[in-house]
């Protein structure tokens, strides 16, 4: 008799994905609105963007990642038994095209280059959107096969921490702003009733004042 399958619910993380795409479409949409390339809304954006984007790759990379090369097969006569390294390997190598982008980002807003700035903010876009979709055609499949149900869970604890509970109060406003409502659902519905309570009471009121319109610059 065969295993039943372990199904793992990624919701937080392709929401996560969706949100990373929507905030580079926004980066590039500002470098070509008027007004300062410098101001406080896109700076404030930026920062999101990288807070969330560091966030997220430190708590991957060290629950999920390390802990799938560590599994990797033997590798078989046909040469399948590779597949997990080789996977995750090019899923890296998509990862680090990223990190040049968001350097050049990170100049281009410290000499107020627009020029710049517009280069590799759709650079950015690009490189993103290219990862994450690696990562939900390659890489996320490949977890329910790999990963414990107990590996699984550490994840959500490791983002949680690295997070913190005032950074949870930015993280999910930010999460499901522009967010289509079927996944604005789904995410809610994981959430404990308290949370969805301060959620919906403070911390997506205070996000709407303070930094959705950084967010949307342009």
């Amino acid at each position: 008799m065969g295993t039943e399958p372990r199904r793992f619910d990624l919701t937080m993380l392709y929401a996560a994905y969706d949100a990373f795409r929507r905030h580079t479409a926004r980066l590039e949409a500002a470098a070509g609105a008027d007004g300062p390339l410098a101001d406080a809304a896109v700076r404030n954006g930026w920062a999101l963007f990288k807070f969330h984007w560091h966030v997220q790759d430190i708590a991957e990379k060290r629950t999920l990642w390390t802990v799938m090369y560590a599994k990797e097969p033997d590798p078989e006569p046909s040469g399948g038994g590779r597949r997990l390294g080789v996977v995750l390997d090019a899923m890296a190598l998509r990862a680090l095209r990223v990190v040049p982008m968001m350097d050049g980002v990170d100049a281009a807003l410290e000499h107020r280059d627009r020029a710049m700035f517009a280069r590799y903010a759709r650079d950015l876009h690009a490189a993103v959107d290219t990862l994450l979709e690696f990562k939900e055609s390659n890489v996320l499949p490949l977890i329910p096969d790999t990963l414990t149900a107990f590996e699984w869970g550490t994840f959500d604890v490791e983002f949680r921490g690295e997070l913190g509970l005032r950074g949870l109060g930015v993280f999910l406003p930010w999460l499901l702003d522009g967010a289509p409502d079927p996944t604005r659902r789904a995410v809610l519905r994981l959430l404990p009733p308290p949370i969805r309570v301060v959620y919906r009471a403070r911390w997506r009121p205070r996000y709407r004042r303070r930094h959705r319109p950084a967010v949307h610059a342009g």
